[in-house]
């Protein structure tokens, strides 16, 4: 499912350019939340929706249900305790972590593995594929700070997919 060029999408603006087929609804509220992903999976989409910048919604298993219930495919989130309740429940989730520097780094690893997590996404993307080699055998999603086609090429090489806002990268159809 997570292969190339993911859609991270923080307003509804660009939705009719959106060219691949899995979107990461970055920015939400609950007022919105299931008219977004109508829209989205009405175009076919694949949508996981970031559940920490949901606006009014808080954590736990009514969170992550609701996230579900409003018709998202899966969810993402920063949050160990939402991606454990996600995964009990059935959800595909994707744990989001910052690889600030070396010590964050090995923070997330060892959460990663305690967690069992099979889906991550990395911040800064540029850093991802050394954290992806430390982690093998599960899907790493590459984010932040890819700006080039030829970044995009390099990075792809080594992680799975890269989820990104810039237009331009969504428009490249390939696979290295």
């Amino acid at each position: 499912m997570f292969k190339g060029i993911i859609a991270a999408l923080w307003d509804m603006d660009s939705v009719g350019e959106i060219e691949p087929d899995v979107v990461f609804l970055l920015k939400s509220d609950i007022l919105s939340l299931k008219f977004y992903l109508k829209i989205l999976k009405d175009r076919g989409k694949t949508v996981f929706v970031d559940m920490d910048f949901v606006s009014g919604l808080g954590e736990g298993e009514e969170a992550v249900l609701f996230v579900k219930k409003a018709g998202a495919d899966g969810i993402i989130t920063i949050k160990p305790k939402n991606y454990i309740i996600a995964k009990r429940n059935g959800v595909p989730a994707v744990l989001r972590f910052f690889a600030l520097d070396s010590k964050a780094v090995e923070r997330g690893i060892e959460q990663i593995e305690a967690l069992g997590v099979d889906v991550v996404e990395v911040l800064p993307g540029v850093v991802a594929p050394k954290v992806a080699k430390k982690i093998p055998g599960r899907t790493v999603i590459a984010a932040g700070l890819v700006e080039t086609e030829e970044e995009a090429r390099e990075i792809l090489k080594h992680v799975s997919a890269i989820s990104t806002s810039s237009r331009t990268l969504w428009k490249m159809r390939f696979l290295p």
